[in-house]
C-alpha cells in the first residue's frame, strides 16, 4: 500500500509539473509602438491581436504607446510576425521587450 501511495504522489508531482511548465512558457510581451492617437487605434491593434488566437489579455496605453499582451501558454509569438501584424495595421514598431513570468 505504501508504494501505490508513493506511485501516486510521484504521478501527482509529475502531471503538477507538467501544468506548471506550459504555463511557465506564456511570454509577457509589450511593443512600443509609434503611431497610435486614439481609441479606435487602440481598437485596431487589439482585434489583430485577438485574430491571431496567440495572445490573452491586451492592453493598450495610448499616453505610453506600448501594447502589453501575454501569449497564450504553449504558444509563441515571433518578433517578426508580431512587427509585421502592427506595420500592416498603420503603426511602427520601435522596440518589442519579451519576459517570461
Amino acid at each position: 500500500m505504501k508504494s501505490s501511495l508513493r506511485g501516486y504522489i510521484a504521478s501527482t508531482f509529475i502531471l503538477g509539473g507538467i501544468l506548471l511548465s506550459s504555463i511557465a512558457l506564456a511570454d509577457q510581451i509589450k511593443v512600443n509602438v509609434n503611431g497610435m492617437v486614439c481609441g479606435f487605434c487602440a481598437q485596431g491593434i487589439k482585434k489583430k491581436l485577438e485574430k491571431t488566437g496567440l495572445v490573452d489579455k491586451i492592453k493598450v496605453d495610448l499616453e505610453s504607446k506600448i501594447v502589453s499582451f501575454s501569449t497564450l501558454p504553449g504558444k509563441e509569438f515571433n518578433d517578426e510576425a508580431i512587427t509585421k501584424l502592427i506595420t500592416d495595421a498603420g503603426y511602427t514598431v520601435v522596440k518589442i521587450t519579451k519576459e517570461k513570468p
